[in-house]
């Protein structure tokens, strides 16, 4: 699906922006700067357009144009189509990329080892029972005796297979009815969706044709957006698709999301974005899988509360304005056709029952995928540390959530050097004795810059070889030549650029530390405060659950020895992989977790941090490496004593 703007004359040409499929007519030797910010497509040019800052780069896959060189951009990047857009006219119908949008573009997490070795020991349950049912039917064909309508007929034989109180059909089922019914001699098969003892018949189809029943599972993230395509009938996952949220064009953040949504007519824009961004994903795996989208009649969605209230087409405003009221917590089931989505019209939604305005269905459904709310002693920590910050304390008989703004320094945003974990990210990365950086990218390439968990990594190794201080300052006479001056002050020299993909210097600076360490001390005091509410301290946990985009690459040593997660013994800790993913699986194999996912929203007590007044003195004490409080991190004191 390609929007597009229609054209005024045939001298125009077309000009297609990937990874967003956006179509945009232009008239000849337009700037493809321009262009692009005609599309609404948010592309840095810090010099201006004079070409000289580079970070206007894109990548033309095919189509004419011309572009001036420069020194901003390295010969050996040109030679494979990249080019300055403030440099470049259009000269034909293009195809152009937008590189770090197609690096937001990565495959997400959609599998967990945990999940898979542990799926019989968590708080949901692993059962195959969804509320969608294909049930044959021999149908006997009508006599002078036995005149019932066809309808009637298809009553009466479901009844002796199931035992309804209540059975309704759709309108668009009856239209076809008599013919489904004449087609194979009475041998039809008949698609319901039951809730409780009343059903509704939502298709029927001659068994002939071999009807088979799908469902999608699918996280609605801020950044990237993960969906299964699933057998109802097996359980079984057939095919897996992510992709960019294309709403990241309108604002990286909720917040700023939010804030777009109250000018004219742009709230139905995010709503179609994500609409668009779900279909394609829906469209790709029935593809994968060589299934018809109209065999789709389920959907399970998560996502936190913002992004539900999008793709609602619901105003959000509410939810950052003080009391923090959303419009909902938890949705009724909601027809497939009423929001457009690429799937049988007759096919219904559920929603992961959100908990207040800052912690949504993600974490509802992500608590299923543990066992924390199995065990009446044992108290877990739960952790989805992403743009926002997301946290639960408990266990089956009690439970405290809170949410922090953690900002996206960890996801990819806010450093110069920062990117999401895709092809050319340093994952993993260590200062070994001579002084020299030894680390591994994702895909083997020349690196692009650093992941989250690179980004932890190279914060935690800076720190223990003592190149910064404890407020993230660079030491210069530790660091020596490593220390660079760049436009925002001093840095650190992580590569050279003849071995960068970019052919640029890699850098962190002093201002992206900074940033780095207000995420970390958001997380952490957030942690603090909510065990504080429940007179508890960190030693009292059991076991900490760590969810979201951080990967199975992030080192708890290096998360500890940073002050963003306790100083705990590290069996403690468990990496779940995306669980508002595989939560939404678990809602759509069976109602029974849907159900469980809504006691545990109803149980949790919601901190909210805005009101909270200790909570910048928290905060502030988190400001540091990796606290002020030393004796919170015994381990690190011991470092320091040695």
């Amino acid at each position: 699906m390609k929007e597009k703007k229609s054209k005024i004359n045939k001298k125009e040409f077309q000009v297609e922006f990937l990874p967003f499929e956006i179509c945009l007519d232009v008239q000849p030797e337009t700037n493809l700067l321009d262009a692009t910010k005609e599309a609404d497509l948010p592309l840095k040019a810090t010099c201006g357009g004079k070409g000289t800052c580079g970070d206007c780069v894109v990548q033309i896959l095919k189509g004419k144009y011309q572009s001036k060189s420069s020194a901003a951009l390295p010969d050996q990047l040109a030679s494979r189509k990249y080019a300055l857009a403030c440099q470049t006219k259009i000269r034909g119908d293009i195809t152009v990329q937008l590189p770090q949008f197609r690096e937001l573009s990565i495959k997400s997490i959609v599998d967990s080892k945990y999940f898979e070795e542990r799926r019989d020991n968590i708080s949901g349950f692993y059962e195959i029972d969804p509320p969608l049912k294909k049930v044959d039917l021999p149908l006997p064909p009508p006599t002078l005796e036995d005149n019932y309508s066809d309808l009637r007929r298809i009553e009466r034989e479901l009844q002796k297979k199931l035992s309804l109180k209540k059975l309704s059909c759709e309108y668009s089922v009856l239209k076809k009815l008599a013919y489904a019914v004449r087609e194979s001699q009475g041998k039809i098969s008949v698609v319901l969706f039951v809730s409780g003892n009343e059903a509704t018949i939502i298709d029927v189809a001659p068994r002939s044709a071999g009807k088979n029943i799908y469902g999608v599972a699918c996280d609605i993230g801020t950044t990237t957006v993960a969906l299964f395509l699933v057998d109802l009938q097996s359980g079984k996952i057939v095919a897996t698709a992510s992709s960019l949220n294309q709403q990241i064009t309108c604002g990286e953040d909720i917040i700023s999301r939010i804030n777009y949504a109250q000018k004219p007519g742009k709230l139905e824009k995010l709503h179609e974005l994500i609409i668009l961004t779900v279909n394609n994903l829906i469209e790709t795996a029935s593809r994968s899988a060589r299934i018809s989208p109209a065999d789709i009649y389920y959907a399970s969605l998560s996502g936190n509360t913002t992004m539900l209230h999008l793709l609602l087409n619901l105003d959000p405003r509410y939810i950052r304005e003080e009391p923090y009221v959303p419009t909902f917590n938890q949705v009724p089931s909601v027809l497939s056709r009423d929001l457009g989505l690429k799937m049988n019209q007759e096919g219904r939604i559920t929603c992961s029952p959100a908990v207040g305005s800052y912690v949504g269905g993600d974490i509802t459904a992500g608590i299923l995928c543990t066992p924390l709310i199995q065990d009446s002693k044992k108290i877990s920590l739960f952790i989805d540390a992403g743009t926002n910050g997301e946290l639960v304390a408990g266990n089956k008989d009690w439970l405290m959530t809170c949410a922090c703004s953690a900002g996206p320094a960890f996801e990819g945003s806010g450093t110069q050097c920062g990117m999401p974990a895709s092809e050319g990210a340093i994952e993993e990365i260590r200062i070994k004795d001579d002084g020299e950086l030894e680390y591994k990218v994702i895909g083997s390439t020349k690196p692009k810059g650093l992941c989250g968990s690179g980004l932890v990594d190279l914060l935690a190794e800076l720190f223990i070889h003592g190149y910064i201080d404890r407020r993230g300052k660079f030491i210069e006479k530790k660091a020596g030549e490593k220390i660079t001056k760049t436009d925002e002050g001093k840095g650190f020299l992580i590569q050279e650029g003849k071995n960068s993909f970019w052919e640029k210097d890699l850098i962190i600076t002093e201002n992206d530390i900074s940033n780095l360490i207000r995420t970390k001390g958001a997380v952490f005091s957030a942690c603090s405060i909510l065990l504080k509410n429940v007179g508890l301290s960190f030693d009292k946990i059991d076991s900490v659950y760590i969810a979201g985009g951080f990967g199975e690459h992030l080192n708890i040593k290096n998360a500890i020895r940073i002050g963003l997660l306790p100083d705990l013994k590290r069996e403690k800790f468990h990496y779940l992989g995306n669980s508002s993913l595989l939560g939404a699986y678990l809602i759509l194999l069976s109602d029974k977790n849907k159900d469980l996912a809504t006691e545990v929203a109803q149980k949790m007590t919601y901190i909210e941090l805005n009101t909270e007044p200790s909570y910048m003195n928290e905060f502030t004490g988190a400001l540091f490496l990796p606290h002020t409080d030393l004796s919170l991190f015994p381990s690190i004191k011991q470092i320091f004593n040695r």
